[in-house]
């Protein structure tokens, strides 16, 4: 094989290589965009759940609010409604 060939044939491995890298960049750039997606999904449902459960302990007639929090209510409390309202 000539000199010529060699390097014919490096160049179309290293066209090859150059490609193969270029796949994988845009596989991982999917791959970050999916997981920060999936983090943001659960973070969402963890805070969605737990809003629940304090929702749920509230209409029981315990407080959520900071400054009575679990302790039984009598009455509506604002804190904890403005806790519930937020967005």
């Amino acid at each position: 094989m000539s000199l010529a060939d060699e390097i014919k044939n490096w160049q179309e491995k290293f066209s090859a290589l150059l490609q193969e890298g270029q796949l994988l960049q845009q596989k991982a750039a999917q791959l970050e965009k999916q997981n920060a997606y999936l983090q943001e999904s659960h973070s969402r449902r963890q805070v969605d759940g737990g809003i629940g459960a304090l929702s749920k302990l509230y209409d029981e007639g315990f407080h959520i609010c900071h400054a009575y929090f679990a302790q039984t209510r009598e009455e509506d409390c604002l804190f904890c409604l403005s806790f519930l309202h937020k967005e």
